[in-house]
C-alpha cells in the first residue's frame, strides 16, 4: 500500500498595503478601528481599553501595548486556529476535514497523508435517458451489469450498481399534452411507451447483478417534443437523494449519465411558465421526482456544488454528435469525465467506466469555492476518493494563496481574489 504525505500551506496576504515590518506595520495615526488594525498584519494587536490611549496609539505590537498599560484582557489579537477532525475512517486521505482561521499575512500548515487503497468499494449509478431515440441503447444495457462486474474485479471487489431514468419535464411545450399522448407518447407509432418524467429512481444500490439486469429488461422508452432533455435536473436528484439511491458512505460514488441529446439549463423552464429556481433539495415521492413541474432546471454551478457536497463524480457517456456540447459542460463540473461513444454497446460502456475509474484514481485536483466576502471553502479531490474541506475565515479584503506541496516534485499554487 502506497502512503504519501504532503503539506498544505495556507497564506493570507494583504495586497492593498505595501509590505512593511516591525512597528511601522501597525502604528499609524490614520488607523482608527480594530478592523483596520488587524488588517495590517498578523503581528498587530488592537487595544480597546477605554482610557489611557489615543486612537492612533491603539494599534501596535502586543508587546508595545503591554508596556503602555494595555493588558491582554483589553487586547484584540486573534490567534491562528487549526482544527483537525481526527476521526478514523476507511478513506484514502487523512485527515478528512481541516478548519483554519487566519489573519491577513498569517500562515498555517497541515500535514495530509494519502494512501492508495486496493479494491476500494465502488457505487455506480446509471442515469439513463429513456426518450424514444434511446431504444436501441437501452437494449444494449441488458448485458452490462454482469460484464462490468467481472471487468471491475481487477480494480474493486465490491461493486454496487443502481439505476434511474429521465426524459424531460412533463409539461408543455416539452411534451405533447393531448390526453391521448400523456400516458402513451408513442401512440402514433402503435408502440406502448411509458409517460414522460423528470426523474424516476428505479433501483437502489445493490451488489446483485442479476437484479440489475432484471430491472433493465423491464424498462420501456418514453417520448417528448423538443431536442434537449432534463439530464441535469435528474443528476441533481440522484446526487442529493442519498437515502433513496443508497449511496454508501465509504464507497467511490460514480454517476453515469447516458444520453444522445444535450440537456436543458437553468431558465429554460420559463417556456413552460416555471419561474421558481431550484432549491437544490431532494423531492422524491414513491421514487418519482415531484418537483419537476414546480421548479426550474438547476444551474450548472448549483449542480456542481451538489456533486461536490455529496462526493459524487460524474461520467458522461454521449454519442459523438453531442460530444462538443458536453465537452464544454465538463469543464464546469469538477471531477467529471467525458467519453465519446459511437454506439452504446456493452463493451464500449464497460471500457468507458473502467477508463474513467483509472483516470480518477491517479489524479489529484484542488478546487476553491468562494462564499460571501470573507469566507473561503477549499475542496480537494484526492485520488478520486474524498473531498477535503478547508476553511479560511478572514477579517478584511485579502488575497489568499493556497499551496499544495507534493513529494513527487510537483508544486501548485491556487490563487483566489475575494
Amino acid at each position: 500500500m502506497l502512503m504519501t504525505h504532503f503539506s498544505l500551506l495556507f497564506s493570507s496576504l494583504l495586497f492593498l498595503l505595501p509590505p512593511s515590518a516591525g512597528n511601522s506595520a501597525c502604528r499609524s495615526t490614520s488607523i482608527t478601528s480594530c478592523t483596520e488594525c488587524l488588517s495590517r498584519g498578523p503581528q498587530c494587536a488592537w487595544c480597546f481599553k477605554e482610557d489611557g490611549l489615543w486612537p492612533g496609539q491603539r494599534c501596535d505590537l502586543s508587546v508595545n501595548l503591554l508596556r503602555r498599560g494595555c493588558g491582554l484582557e483589553f487586547m484584540e489579537q486573534t490567534e491562528i486556529k487549526v482544527e483537525v477532525n481526527a476521526t478514523i475512517s476507511n478513506t484514502q486521505v487523512s485527515p478528512g476535514d481541516i478548519s483554519i482561521t487566519l489573519r491577513p499575512g498569517a500562515e498555517a500548515s497541515v500535514i495530509v497523508a494519502v494512501k492508495q487503497l486496493e479494491r476500494y468499494p465502488v457505487d455506480l449509478y446509471y442515469l439513463v435517458d429513456v426518450s424514444a431515440s434511446m431504444q436501441e441503447n437501452l437494449d444494449h444495457l441488458k448485458t452490462v451489469g454482469v460484464a462490468l462486474s467481472l471487468r471491475m474485479t481487477q480494480h474493486s471487489s465490491d461493486l454496487w450498481l443502481g439505476f434511474g431514468s429521465f426524459v424531460d419535464k412533463p409539461v408543455s411545450p416539452y411534451i405533447n399534452v393531448h390526453p391521448s399522448k400523456i400516458n402513451n407518447p408513442c401512440s402514433d407509432y402503435e408502440i406502448r411507451c411509458r409517460p414522460a418524467h423528470g426523474f424516476h429512481h428505479v433501483l437502489s444500490m445493490t451488489g446483485n447483478m442479476s437484479e440489475f439486469t432484471r430491472v433493465i429488461k423491464r424498462q420501456r422508452i418514453s417520448g417528448n417534443m423538443d431536442t434537449p432533455e432534463g439530464g441535469l435536473d435528474a443528476m441533481l436528484q440522484a446526487a442529493v437523494c442519498q437515502r433513496a439511491v443508497g449511496w454508501r458512505p465509504d464507497a467511490k460514488r460514480l454517476l453515469l449519465l447516458m444520453t444522445d441529446q444535450p440537456s436543458h439549463l437553468a431558465l429554460d423552464s420559463r417556456l413552460a411558465g416555471i419561474v421558481t429556481p431550484h432549491d437544490g433539495l431532494c423531492h422524491l415521492e414513491n421514487n418519482v421526482y415531484t418537483g419537476s413541474t414546480r421548479m426550474d432546471h438547476p444551474s450548472v454551478g448549483q449542480l456542481s456544488d451538489k456533486l461536490l457536497e455529496n462526493h459524487i463524480y460524474s461520467i458522461f457517456a454521449v454519442e459523438k454528435q453531442q460530444y462538443q456540447w458536453y465537452e464544454e459542460l465538463v469543464h464546469l463540473l469538477p471531477g467529471s469525465y467525458l467519453g465519446r461513444l459511437g454506439l452504446f454497446q456493452a463493451p464500449n460502456l464497460i471500457e468507458l467506466v473502467v477508463d474513467a475509474y483509472k483516470v480518477k484514481t491517479t489524479t489529484m485536483t484542488f478546487y476553491a469555492l468562494l462564499y460571501y466576502d470573507v469566507f473561503m471553502k477549499f475542496y480537494a479531490l484526492l485520488y478520486y476518493d474524498i473531498f477535503m474541506t478547508f476553511y479560511a475565515l478572514l477579517y478584511y479584503d485579502v488575497f489568499i494563496k493556497f499551496y499544495a506541496l507534493l513529494y513527487y516534485d510537483v508544486f501548485k499554487t491556487f490563487n483566489a481574489l475575494l
